[in-house]
């Protein structure tokens, strides 16, 4: 049993009663028991109430992370292999990715009731982001799991000493935490088409896993189509709807010289000849191509997160409707805009008056053909809807 007990405030009690995993620190009334930092912790009421047991960690603004919500549930090792098995039985069992590609979440964080936590498999090697000091201490139960399930080549640990880290207290990531270092490129195998990820410096773990899914669907779409994928990163995308979807034709930028030529590589990688993304901001050559009265039968638009913080919504806000405004204008009659926003401060009832102002101004009816969010990898606990950060809309211009 945890030595400390967390008391709430009545005002506060109810996210808990209702099985939310996150405790901020104005709605704890006091703590009974001494404690450090990354210790478990039971989650009481003020009348004695039972909530649950978690973590704590003054540092953090989640003062204390519920694991737990059952009576007869103990916080202890057992019980983090066993969310973790329930992790992996899900993406082999049930999801079965291990026979679509070999590049998907394992763990994703509250989902899988393991808060803070972030595995990828990339082909043979496993990578970790890990956002809370407990779980980083608790590792090995779990990554004994992870080595029976998968026998990976390697276990990788990543993050800086920035950010979420920095504020539970945790410094960079410890690099192998188990076998063997990543190669500088690990290849990984999605919807038939091969990518070469960089595991240590890549975005987030190394490749925009929770959008594989959306990029087979526009792939689908995109059949004897012209193209274009703004932001197109390391081409994901625009391969997928050029090999895979047969589109007409796929033009493709991004500001990031360096994402251009690893698009480029994917694509020689590949066999796809013709491909040619360049460089561009795309304020400016969503811009340009309206200027030229270029049109497309598909229009993708995932630029970069906007928001890191609630004080950077109003300003990813407008940089949101500038693009979706250009975009639009850019549509054939019929054309469809599969358009994304990864930020969790930007929540889908803004995104969507976005869009609605976006399409006013553009002078364009449009409708909506789907709603769409990350990968079912990636879930998100019905209870905790601040894990849905992902939004993929396709939208439809006439």
């Amino acid at each position: 049993m945890s030595t400390a007990t967390v008391i709430l405030k009545r005002n506060r009690l109810r996210p808990g009663l209702a099985r939310h995993p996150w405790v901020y620190p104005d709605a704890i009334l006091r703590v009974e028991g001494d404690y450090e930092n990354g210790d478990r912790v039971l989650v009481r009421g003020p009348g004695g109430e039972y909530v649950g047991e978690g973590f704590i960690n003054d540092r953090s603004r989640l003062k204390v992370r519920i694991v737990t919500f059952a009576k007869d549930e103990e916080l202890n090792d057992d019980l983090l292999r066993k969310r973790a098995r329930e992790a992996i039985e899900l993406r082999e069992n049930v999801l079965q990715l291990g026979n679509q590609g070999n590049a998907y979440r394992i763990v994703h964080s509250e989902a899988d009731g393991l808060p803070g936590l972030i595995i990828d498999r990339y082909a043979d090697q496993l990578v970790i982001q890990c956002t809370a000091l407990a779980l980083s201490t608790r590792l090995d139960p779990i990554l004994d799991e992870l080595e029976a399930a998968y026998e990976p080549k390697g276990i990788f640990e990543r993050g800086q000493a920035k950010g979420l880290r920095a504020r539970e207290g945790l410094g960079d990531g410890r690099g192998v935490l188990r076998g063997s270092e990543p190669d500088d490129r690990t290849e990984i195998l999605e919807g038939g088409l091969r990518y070469r990820v960089d595991l240590r410096g890549g975005q987030k773990t190394g490749f925009f896993l929770d959008q594989r899914d959306n990029r087979r669907r526009t792939a689908e779409l995109s059949r004897d189509r012209h193209v274009l994928d703004a932001c197109t990163f390391t081409g994901s995308f625009a391969l997928s709807a050029l090999v895979t979807g047969k589109a007409r034709s796929v033009r493709a930028f991004d500001a990031s010289r360096l994402a251009i030529e690893q698009a480029c590589e994917h694509a020689t990688l590949n066999g796809v000849e013709g491909f040619e993304p360049y460089r561009a901001d795309a304020f400016n050559e969503l811009k340009r191509l309206g200027e030229a009265e270029e049109r497309f039968g598909i229009v993708i638009l995932d630029p970069p997160k906007f928001a890191h913080g609630r004080a950077d919504v109003s300003r990813a806000l407008a940089g949101l409707l500038e693009l979706n405004t250009r975009a639009m204008r850019l549509l054939d009659h019929g054309g469809i805009l599969v358009t994304c926003s990864c930020s969790h401060h930007v929540g889908e009832g803004p995104f969507e008056e976005v869009l609605r102002e976006a399409a006013r101004r553009a002078r364009r009816d449009v409708s909506i053909l789907e709603r769409r969010g990350a990968g079912p990898d990636h879930p998100s606990g019905l209870h905790c809807p601040e894990g849905r950060y992902l939004s993929c809309w396709f939208l439809r211009a006439s």
